[in-house]
């Protein structure tokens, strides 16, 4: 296993990266594809792995060949998984159930926990507002159709308040920041590192973390028609993540000095945002699912995604 020089050297390389490759079909549907192309985010598991280059010892001596694809956001990543341009790769819980509604070609194949203090609803510390009953017909900021949508509408709901009884202000991760830290709006939802990042610039109360409110988890994935020709290298896929997740969680001061200098952000803040996080890999286990239904049926009630949809249907058939 690579040691901290390795690692490091690995996290300032990608640093020094291009942020996106080009797209390019990464697989074939033969028996053995000579190359498979795994996506990626600047944070998680997924790039400790690359850093370690644990799939390349476990694909290659199968015959095949890794490649790398960075994306600047789940959303993006989980189209190039439906269209076969990447074989695996991880995103959010929401991003799923939008794919999956969209008839995307995509299997859950193992689950990230997301840490109960990784995103949650922020205001001021000067702000009046003191309790998720007060937002009633306050500027409340967040990203349409992110996990953060989900949060603030579960949260509010268990405390009495509808979502149409906020002012929504549909803003992305860093036009948000801007408006709250200049009181633009009263509250933000927001998950990590700008969740940390908002704490640290601006005096905050948390009204409520994720944990508080609902259990919730990312997932790693595979293409739907991949995952059904390979299930060798699926279980390859999710027993390398795991590895992966085993270095980082006995190396934490390595995994923040990497991933600060691949992002940009201060070491510091980086230890609290790896602190916030879950460098987990779990089966996809019934409360797990159920959690996930239970978002996928308040999307829909929201009007977020055209159809109801039973998020068991893409739970990969194979087993790891």
């Amino acid at each position: 296993m690579p040691g901290r020089r390795h690692f490091l050297a690995a996290g300032a390389a990608l640093a020094a990266s291009s942020l996106i490759a080009p797209i390019r079909p990464a697989f074939a549907t033969a028996t053995s594809p000579d190359t498979i192309t795994l996506g990626f985010q600047k944070t998680g598991i997924p790039l400790v792995a690359r850093q370690l280059k644990v799939f390349e010892k476990r694909f290659e001596p199968r015959g095949v060949k890794v490649n790398w694809l960075e994306f600047p956001s789940g959303l993006v990543l989980l189209q190039a998984l439906d269209m076969g341009q990447i074989a695996f790769g991880n995103s959010g819980n929401v991003g799923c159930i939008f794919q999956q509604a969209a008839g995307g070609r995509i299997d859950y194949i193992a689950a990230q926990p997301s840490g109960p203090k990784s995103e949650g609803i922020l205001v001021n510390e000067r702000s009046g507002i003191r309790k998720l009953a007060d937002l009633r017909g306050k500027k409340v900021a967040y990203a349409k159709g992110s996990s953060s949508h989900d949060l603030i509408a579960a949260a509010l709901e268990q405390n009495g308040v509808r979502l149409t009884d906020i002012d929504s202000i549909s803003l992305s991760a860093a036009d948000a920041a801007f408006a709250y830290h200049s009181g633009h709006v009263d509250a933000w939802v927001v998950w990590d590192p700008y969740f940390t990042i908002a704490q640290q610039s601006t005096p905050s109360r948390v009204l409520a973390y994720t944990g508080d409110i609902k259990p919730t988890s990312g997932f790693l994935l595979a293409n739907s028609s991949f995952a059904a020709a390979h299930p060798e290298l699926v279980r390859d896929y999710v027993d390398g993540s795991k590895e992966a997740a085993a270095w980082a969680k006995a190396h934490p001061a390595e995994v923040t000095a990497a991933l600060a200098s691949a992002t940009g952000i201060a070491p510091d803040v980086m230890a609290l945002v790896n602190r916030n996080a879950s460098f987990d890999v779990t089966a996809l286990d019934a409360p797990l699912l159920d959690a996930q239904q239970n978002t996928a049926d308040r999307l829909f009630a929201l009007g977020l995604i055209p159809k109801k949809v039973n998020v068991r249907d893409i739970v990969w058939k194979g087993e790891t």
